[in-house]
């Protein structure tokens, strides 16, 4: 029996996981400010802290852990206290990190395309998400002496997705109001929530460390995005390329990672169509059924 703590456990991909890892009989423990309802398994346990105090911190590393996962860490200095906290007493530490890091975008961008290693980090300033997320990666993997996983991650997208990315568009689609995009044949790189739930369990199995990309296979532009939902609704999309708000899915240029290198170790992902057209439905369904309010 592994003991895995997980930061970012109570909702979305990090629930998903901490659900998976209790059924495979791990010891989980979710740290949680009790904001929100927590999942409930044999195997679950939760510590009540804040993932930003030290002291907190300091209290969860003076236990071992064979795996820690942290999905909410997003600057270096909460990177620090990880470090500082957890150094001998760690056997893998998996950060959940983002496509973002890529911060110029393009088309099947490889993990060389940041390099963390050389990477700055100023623990003083305030960093907006992907300089938080590339700094944070930069001070795990040039000071921690434990093994550092970075799983780059597109944009996640699933029925419990808080952001309600997909639910903007099925609304747009619904309500007959254009999906603003400045460009419509942009590609964008996906995976579902499932599934990184799924990779980063694989991720505390495999024999792998360092920056690793993880995304569904293939891509869509948000033209193809709202041809599918519209094919689903019965609805017919139009598009402006100026007005608010702007589609959260259309980037201006290609923004899509090369996942080579999790292939390579042993993973097979799913197609995003396995996944998507039926997550389409189900939020086209759950507007019909009135459990999506316009």
């Amino acid at each position: 029996m592994r003991k895995v703590l997980i930061f970012g456990g109570t909702r979305y991909f990090g629930r998903r996981l901490a659900l998976r890892l209790a059924d495979a009989g791990d010891d989980v423990t979710i740290v949680t400010r009790g904001e929100h309802t927590p999942p409930v398994a044999k195997g679950l346990t939760f510590f009540k802290g804040d993932r930003t105090s030290s002291s907190t911190m300091q209290d969860l590393g003076t236990k071992n852990w064979d795996v820690i996962y942290d999905n909410i860490c997003y600057s270096p200095y909460q990177a620090k206290l990880a470090v500082d906290a957890f150094e001998g007493r760690v056997g893998k530490y998996i950060l959940t990190s983002t496509m973002s890091v890529y911060d110029k975008g393009g088309a099947n961008l490889t993990e060389k395309s940041y390099n963390p290693f050389p990477g700055k980090y100023d623990l003083e300033r305030e960093h907006d998400y992907g300089e938080g997320k590339r700094q944070a990666e930069s001070y795990f993997f040039q000071r921690a002496t434990f093994p550092v996983v970075a799983v780059r991650f597109p944009v996640v997208l699933g029925n419990d997705d808080y952001t309600e990315r997909l639910v903007f568009h099925v609304k747009r689609a619904l309500t007959g109001e254009p999906v603003v995009a400045q460009n419509v044949n942009a590609r964008m790189g996906y995976i579902s929530s499932y599934e990184a739930a799924s990779f980063l369990e694989w991720c505390g199995r495999a024999d792998i460390t360092g920056p690793i990309n993880a995304a569904s296979e293939g891509v869509l532009t948000i033209k193809e995005l709202m041809a599918k939902i519209d094919a689903a609704a019965g609805t017919h999309s139009t598009f402006a390329d100026s007005g608010e708000p702007h589609s959260p899915l259309a980037p201006e240029d290609d923004f899509y990672m090369d996942t080579s290198e999790a292939k390579r170790a042993g993973y097979r992902f799913m197609r995003v169509e396995d996944w998507l057209d039926r997550l389409i439905l189900e939020e086209i369904r759950n507007h019909r059924e009135g459990r999506l309010p316009l």
